[in-house]
């Protein structure tokens, strides 16, 4: 047995294994991500506060059905241009975002709101600034942000996905 064996953790002062963490986690993707899905987001209870307003929670279904395709298209050009800066042919691009968020959409978005409202009676709403919005959308809207990012990153925009510049910490 070799008496020099070193264990492989940083020295004190070499931050160099955090701030490649840290670089995996707040590059200029993963932040222009939250900020176009925030935007998205927006869009998307926005347009079901409003149909809400005409045809009431109990039918929150139907205010899903338009606010989801608004903000899938909304999220599509956006990420497209800018978080993922892709230049892959339009079309089949789009039907692979469009499939893929409306998978996630059935999924995360009508799953967890049928869960949340219809089955364990969360229908309560919170009032931020002149909207009153469901906490149960709310609520859905978190696996829907985080399960859009995954798939657009490792299925839709996949030409982006070269090799990623040395971190720094590799021999």
């Amino acid at each position: 047995m070799e008496d020099n064996i070193q264990p492989k953790f940083p020295a004190p002062g070499d931050s160099s294994r955090w701030s490649h963490w840290l670089r995996l986690v707040f590059n200029r993707e993963v932040i222009t991500y939250l900020i176009v899905g925030g935007m998205t987001t927006l869009v998307n209870l926005a347009v079901f506060s409003l149909l809400s307003r005409v045809v009431g929670y109990r039918f929150w279904w139907m205010s899903n059905a338009v606010a989801i395709p608004a903000s899938i298209l909304f999220a599509y050009v956006a990420n497209r241009l800018l978080v993922f800066r892709s230049n892959a042919p339009v079309l089949q691009e789009m039907v692979r975002f469009f499939a893929s968020r409306v998978i996630v959409s059935l999924v995360f978005e009508y799953g967890a709101m049928a869960f949340l409202y219809d089955v364990i009676g969360l229908t309560q709403t919170i009032h931020i600034w002149r909207w009153e919005l469901l906490i149960s959308k709310l609520l859905s809207q978190i696996f829907v942000i985080v399960g859009n990012y995954l798939i657009s990153k490792f299925f839709v925009f996949v030409q982006q996905h070269r090799k990623e510049p040395d971190m720094g910490g590799s021999q």
